[in-house]
């Protein structure tokens, strides 16, 4: 009995101390865990030129500092997207850093308290901070726009009761709400569709991926489609159906021009779910993803087409790191200014085509979370298709 005694003894110890030892086993970082700690060690956590809770950004080929609030919110929420497919610890981060973000925001909203955003301060009135001559000129005081606007709200649950506001503002200043575009092809001036900019003085642009944006707001917001809506919608299906949305890319998006971002914008908008007016169009976009994946030398060109693949219900080869990973997230020209695309006919659009008349922004910061939603959806990925 006193033997049976002691083995009952030896064998409990035995399991306490291989319990202790699965316990104090480190946790196995995934890459998009180590790179979430990584771009948190990035935020600003004390005001200087940035405020607290921004993401430092670049501007030009001088790459002189920029605080646009454009980068921060698209941290934001991208993140806040992938929070689900995030390991709980790192999700602390997750949340840690949108809070800070979104504590900017109200330094960019508009000057008379309207629900729209200026893509630069506004609180005080700060236009091309650190640009000189171009900062003081009122011509390049540029209105808030429609693209960080969407960015904001989509961010910040806080701002949904003023979803409709929004809206509203939106169908005001579209096509032929006031004026009719002109930087455009004859066949697409006749559509009510977004632009991109809310001055009422200021031209009427399309740009596909801001087109995009707003209206992954409209659906997010589970919001009923007003005309505006159903005739950007069209005029997106028309500029994917003919090809021309990747043939002149740089002319259909003047802000962004590159056909890797222009497909990254349209897979994250039919990742939603369902849009009537679009579903003939995911195997088109579906196909030329993997064509231009097949083509990209870019890394960053190839970690967003990858991204886009995968919402697309494609599954993309995995991606080889290069060795100067760092230079290549510094390098990358996600967004740019062209400072004449609004007034560029057709006849004229070597404007928008040519780097020449472009202020190109950078942000090591938004390209690192572009990895990292990569990384988590492609791991997402693996586990649903085993």
């Amino acid at each position: 009995m006193i033997l049976i005694y002691f083995m009952k003894i030896i064998v409990l110890i035995a399991c306490l101390l291989i319990y202790n030892l699965i316990l104090s086993q480190p946790t196995v970082l995934t890459k998009s865990d180590s790179l979430i700690r990584e771009l948190y060690q990035l935020q600003v956590k004390q005001k200087s030129f940035f405020d607290a809770g921004q993401f430092p950004s670049h501007r030009g080929y001088r790459h002189v500092q920029d605080n646009t609030i454009f980068f921060s919110s698209l941290i934001a929420y991208t993140l806040q997207e992938l929070s689900p497919e995030i390991s709980p610890d790192y999700s602390n981060y997750i949340d840690s850093i949108c809070y800070h973000v979104k504590k900017n925001y109200n330094l960019y909203q508009n000057v008379s308290g309207r629900c729209t955003y200026n893509f630069w301060k506004t609180k005080p009135v700060q236009f091309f901070p650190g640009g000189g001559l171009l900062s003081k000129l009122s011509h390049f005081h540029i209105p808030d726009d429609a693209d960080c606007t969407a960015l904001i709200f989509l961010s910040d649950s806080t701002l949904k009761k003023q979803a409709v506001c929004l809206q509203n503002e939106l169908a005001n200043h579209a096509n032929l709400s006031h004026l009719k575009i002109k930087n455009t092809y004859n066949r697409f001036r006749h559509y009510k569709a977004y632009s991109t900019w809310f001055g009422k003085r200021m031209p009427i642009e399309f740009d596909i991926c801001v087109q995009s944006n707003v209206l992954l707001f409209i659906y997010k917001n589970k919001l009923s489609l007003t005309i505006q809506d159903q005739e950007t919608l069209s005029l997106l299906h028309e500029q994917i159906t003919s090809g021309i949305y990747l043939k002149a890319a740089h002319y259909l998006s003047p802000s962004y021009k590159k056909k890797s971002i222009v497909l990254y914008h349209l897979a994250r908008l039919m990742a939603i779910g369902s849009i009537p007016l679009l579903d003939d169009c995911r195997a088109i976009i579906k196909k030329d993803i993997e064509t231009e994946l097949i083509h990209a030398e870019n890394f960053m060109d190839r970690v967003i087409l990858s991204t886009a693949l995968i919402r697309m219900k494609g599954t993309p080869l995995p991606l080889t790191y290069p060795a100067s990973i760092d230079k290549e997230l510094d390098k990358y020209v996600f967004f740019r200014a062209n400072l004449f695309s609004t007034y560029a006919r057709p006849c004229l659009k070597f404007i928008t085509k040519s780097d020449l008349f472009d202020i190109p922004f950078y942000s090591k910061s938004y390209c690192m979370t572009l990895l990292i939603e990569y990384e988590a959806l492609m791991q997402k990925r693996i586990r649903t298709t085993r």
